[in-house]
């Protein structure tokens, strides 16, 4: 055999190789849900519970669009994410409204509260349309029965327009508590 043909014969082998350690039969992690209910006590730090809270109002800064370097509008699109962090109540969510950068309100995104399970997400999103400038913003109100650990709040900016693209994010401030 020529030198060439054992290249040609180890290329063969290397990618069949290749193709067959990529090749799965199991689902990908996160597509699937487990048919063992979660339990917070697997956690061996276990939860003093001091910093829990009843309930909040938010103020979350949104940009719907920035000043590029030539001082041109830069259009975004954004959302909030709400996570509840809380690993055994769930909490509700009770306002959602948005203002632009005058503070007028834009939009009410619910008319009824919304129960958010243990670890569960939502989300509202902001058009790359949305004119509301640089100064637009969220008020976010949640409650809880009992206390619970705070959620995470916060809101997502970005463009990838072109060959250009922006993304960054911003977390809410807490401006009403009840504990």
């Amino acid at each position: 055999m020529s030198r060439s043909n054992n290249l040609f014969i180890s290329a063969i082998i290397l990618i069949a190789m290749a193709f067959s350690a990529c090749s799965s039969k199991e689902a990908p992690p996160g597509n699937q849900k487990s048919d063992m209910p979660f339990d917070p006590k697997v956690f061996k730090v276990a939860d003093a519970g001091s910093n829990k809270v009843r309930g909040q109002v938010l103020y979350v800064p949104i940009y719907s669009n920035i000043p590029d370097k030539n001082n041109k509008q830069f259009d975004l699109s954004a959302f909030i994410a709400i996570h509840n962090t809380d690993l055994k109540t769930p909490i509700k969510i009770t306002k959602v409204l948005f203002f632009n950068n005058d503070g007028e309100l834009v939009k009410e995104f619910i008319d009824a509260e919304r129960s958010l399970g243990p670890l569960g997400a939502t989300n509202f999103y902001i058009p790359q349309s949305d004119q509301s400038g640089t100064g637009a913003n969220f008020l976010i109100e949640w409650i809880a029965d009992i206390p619970v650990s705070e959620p995470l709040i916060e809101s997502v900016m970005l463009n990838i327009e072109g060959n250009r693209g922006i993304s960054f994010l911003s977390r809410g401030k807490v401006i009403r508590e009840i504990r």
